[in-house]
């Protein structure tokens, strides 16, 4: 029977379910069953995303932090963090060209944690077929090596939007429509 690991790029993923559905309400042991399907064994998912910090705001941290807790109850599923940095930049307005300086937060290490468990996982042969919930194209080079190691690699993703450079690099696309999405949500 193929064994199947589920990566979800927490953040991307959030972001595609507002879109798609309004709202991010997913049972998640059901969306990685469904992802897996019956046929196959689902042998662990790992889900990527970063902690929101207290003093920035409590109430969403809170939120965050309750979400986290469900997700720790879900058998053979692993979180996995990385963190905020606070970056600044400076611009220009169109108007006068005054300079000015932006601060904004900007997501580190997911990426790079995606890609190292795909690829140790595949060396370790603990799974058959990567699925890979993100639409970012980023992991593109890190399918390549998986698939190299003759290991699937499939992308889910979100129909609403244009087919992504990642799904044109795995090996299988699982389409993230209503009618999937239906049946995990609530």
């Amino acid at each position: 029977m193929d064994r199947v690991m589920v990566f979800i790029d927490g953040s991307n993923l959030y972001h595609g379910l507002k879109e798609a559905l309004g709202h991010a309400r997913v049972d998640f042991q059901r969306f990685c069953s469904l992802l897996c399907g019956s046929s196959r064994r689902l042998v662990h998912a790992h889900y990527y995303n970063i902690p929101l910090r207290q003093a920035d705001d409590p109430v969403r941290y809170a939120r965050q932090q309750k979400f986290l807790g469900q997700l720790r109850k879900i058998p053979y599923f692993t979180i996995h963090l990385g963190r905020l940095v606070d970056r600044e930049r400076e611009e220009s307005c169109p108007d006068c060209s005054a300079k000015y300086t932006v601060n904004y937060q900007t997501e580190k290490g997911i990426d790079v944690q995606i890609a190292s468990h795909m690829l140790t996982f595949a060396f370790d042969n603990q799974y058959d077929t990567a699925i890979l919930a993100s639409q970012d194209g980023d992991f593109a080079p890190v399918v390549a090596e998986v698939l190299r190691l003759n290991k699937q690699v499939e992308n889910a993703e979100f129909p609403h939007r244009l087919p992504s450079f990642l799904s044109r690099a795995c090996s299988h696309v699982i389409r993230l429509d209503a009618a999937f999405l239906h049946r995990c949500s609530f």
